[in-house]
């Protein structure tokens, strides 16, 4: 479990970069416009791109750690039962619905890599197979958090994050 936990550490981690890079790239590209006329090549693009990538390095590890946006007034009025079958509930669905977006990206992926897919035009050409690939694997990796919060709760174990 604890290599679990530093994988989606790792990626938690590269996105943080992620965003910080891209920060640094918008704040080029508003410099180059403001002082010099010409703005970077692409940022459009890139920053398109890096925000689809942030978000799904992050799922995973944001519910694992339970800092993803809930409000809890329902269930701060349910008795311990019914919190239970509604967490429960919730982890189910959000594991079906993690598993058919990764399902149904897959192809995609396959689809880009094979035909050499990208966004963006000269000079600035970025291959779409990279992103795909990451909703997939991010996806995949929120379901697998899901059922493993799913079976926690279901054994009345407290190893899952509810502010409750």
């Amino acid at each position: 479990m604890a290599h679990y936990h530093r994988i989606l550490s790792t990626l938690n981690f590269s996105a943080s970069i992620l965003i910080a890079a891209i920060m640094l790239v918008i704040t080029a590209d508003v410099a180059g416009r403001a002082f010099f006329g010409q703005p970077l090549h692409g940022i459009p693009e890139l920053t398109k791109f890096s925000v689809v990538c942030m978000v799904w390095l992050q799922m995973a590890y944001t519910l694992r750690t339970g800092k993803h946006l809930r409000s809890t007034l329902l269930l701060n009025m349910m008795g311990d039962a019914g919190r239970r079958s509604v967490l429960v509930l919730n982890c189910v669905l959000g594991a079906i619905l993690m598993l058919l977006i990764a399902y149904y990206s897959y192809p995609e992926m396959l689809r880009s890599w094979r035909i050499g897919a990208f966004e963006g035009e000269h000079p600035v050409r970025i291959p779409t197979w990279p992103i795909w690939a990451i909703v997939v694997g991010g996806s995949a990796l929120t379901a697998v958090e899901y059922a493993r919060q799913a079976v926690s709760l279901i054994l009345g174990r407290d190893d899952v994050e509810v502010d409750a």
